[in-house]
């Protein structure tokens, strides 16, 4: 993908996100790496978030992504041995599918407070499985009640952190009619915990295939790479350590 083509793509994307007022973009930079190409995307808003999802990828690319002073936050699967690093180097999680990840994030951010001398006070959304995929990780809605009882009741689980948002992936190969519907089910369950956590203003959902109706159903934030950027490449390490060098 050439740089006049990004940045016609975000440009475009942009222009359609701004028809509702608030929304973001997050670009989803998912082995999108090269240094012109995120200039490109990132230069037409200060606004847009810088999205994640491999905590070794994001690594690998940090030297690179923390050039750039827009929000970065991490949208994919993080397994506990690698919230310290998520902490550290995100300022928002959204994919917080448990309590002991809620707990722990809320630990490493306080412990990283004492020792840094300065607040850190991360954001984390809550990811919901709102379409039931059995092969993707999230609370069930149906649980979901305890679930936001057990943190309104547990103040402390969240002293250095703050649940801002509810995420969510649907399921592939479901039609755009199942798609709305579960767009607005996650807009109404934002709803109802916001009346528990007033904090809970964002919904991050819809990407590449699908934004435009999770816009028109409520979300806050879209994630999108491929709409953008074009196809994904399959190895990232070349051009990583490529940029480096500039």
């Amino acid at each position: 993908m050439s740089i006049e083509s990004v940045e016609k793509n975000t440009k475009r994307i942009l222009e359609k996100i701004s028809q509702w007022n608030g929304r973001k973009l997050a670009l989803a930079t998912k082995t999108h790496f090269s240094l012109p190409l995120l200039q490109s995307a990132l230069s037409q808003s200060e606004n847009i978030i810088i999205a994640e999802n491999r905590i070794q990828e994001a690594e690998k690319k940090w030297d690179i992504l923390q050039k750039f002073p827009h929000k970065k936050h991490f949208i994919g699967k993080l397994q506990s041995n690698k919230v310290k690093k998520a902490v550290k180097m995100f300022d928002c999680i959204e994919t917080v599918d448990s309590l002991k990840l809620l707990a722990r994030i809320n630990r490493i951010a306080g412990e990283l407070y004492v020792h840094n001398g300065k607040k850190l006070k991360r954001e984390v959304f809550l990811n919901i499985n709102i379409s039931h995929d059995e092969n993707k990780s999230g609370i069930e809605p149906e649980y979901l009640k305890a679930f936001v009882s057990e943190v309104v009741n547990t103040p402390e689980i969240t002293q250095h952190i703050t649940v801002s948002g509810i995420f969510t992936i649907l399921k592939k190969d479901i039609t755009n009619d199942q798609k709305r519907k579960y767009y607005k089910e996650m807009k109404q369950i934002q709803d109802e915990i916001q009346q528990l956590i007033p904090s809970v203003t964002e919904i991050s959902m819809g990407m590449s295939a699908d934004y435009e109706i999770a816009l028109e159903e409520g979300a806050t934030i879209v994630r999108i790479g491929r709409g953008i950027f074009g196809e994904r490449k399959k190895d990232t390490k070349d051009t990583v350590d490529e940029d480096r060098k500039k």
